[in-house]
């Protein structure tokens, strides 16, 4: 199944980057539907590259390690980066950059609201593409930039992993070779659609859409030390494998050792409900930014 889903993936993506233009003129409708597309599988291309940032596509580093990082090229987003931000997300749930949703003390509501508007339908998706390209100075200025990340208890962890993470050589190379690979790749799939290069912006724009509304959906609104928690919501089964039983997040949070595939039977076994739909799980997001005596 899984190199199945690979393999959906990288034609879609062949056609994305340039396969397409060449192959066939399409029509303006037509043109339409590979945006579409391009959004609808997003979680699908996400998902496959998510569960090699655990290693469960293939249970082989030396094999999830380089599907991963072709992955994140094709997205845009490199693994390296990716990967950290996802391995912190577990271990420090819902920390100071990871509750976009909750307002400050104080903070006014109204420019908090355009910045998480921003964030929800776009934002996310590219924030996770401009963050690592410090990573492309000099290693000796790693500790100057993430000195930008603020204080607080759960920055000063956050700091520390990321200084240990991007000062690691063999890591860092990685992540400015992925850099140089998405510059190199995205241009040539400009060239490759040549007028109709807006066609393949906006495949890239809606699928970094599409993962931004999706990147905090199943927390929004839960209380700031929900430690493990998260949300469980129902999804048709066929449309499961397009999420890669996403759906099943607080699953994966209480047991990330757990591939995709053995999700749904641990939900069955755990006798815990669903909280709702998951399309509700990402709707609910629009009630826009909460007080933090609202979570």
């Amino acid at each position: 199944m899984e190199t199945a889903l690979l393999a959906i993936v990288l034609g879609l993506a062949a056609l994305q980057f340039g396969l397409l233009p060449a192959l066939v003129q399409i029509s303006p409708k037509e043109l339409v539907l590979v945006i579409l597309i391009a959004a609808l599988t997003a979680p699908l291309h996400y998902g496959l590259m998510h569960e090699t940032m655990h290693g469960h596509l293939y249970g082989d580093e030396r094999v999830d390690r380089p599907i991963g990082r072709l992955l994140g090229i094709l997205l845009g987003l490199p693994w390296e980066t990716m990967r950290f931000g996802h391995l912190a997300h577990h271990s420090l749930n819902r920390h100071t950059f990871d509750r976009p949703e909750v307002l400050n003390p104080g903070e006014p509501r109204a420019p908090a609201a355009a910045i998480y508007y921003f964030k929800l339908v776009l934002g996310h998706g590219l924030s996770y593409t401009l963050m690592p390209l410090p990573a492309l100075l000099p290693a000796s200025t790693t500790a100057r930039v993430l000195s930008l990340m603020g204080s607080g208890p759960d920055v000063e962890q956050l700091r520390a992993a990321a200084l240990r993470t991007f000062t690691n050589m063999r890591r860092r190379t990685a992540l400015r070779l992925d850099l140089v690979a998405i510059f190199a790749l995205f241009g040539l799939a400009l060239w490759f659609w040549g007028e109709s290069w807006p066609v393949f912006v906006g495949c890239i724009a809606a699928r970094w859409s599409v993962l931004s509304l999706l990147d905090n959906a199943p927390h929004y609104g839960m209380p700031l030390d929900s430690g493990l928690d998260a949300r469980n919501t129902s999804l048709p089964v066929p449309a499961r494998w397009l999420v890669m039983n996403g759906n099943y997040h607080g699953i994966h949070h209480r047991a990330p050792q757990l591939s995709w595939r053995e999700l749904p039977g641990a939900f069955t076994q755990s006798n815990a409900p669903t909280q709702g739909s998951w399309f509700a799980s990402i709707a609910r997001q629009f009630r826009g930014p909460l007080r933090l005596e609202d979570v």
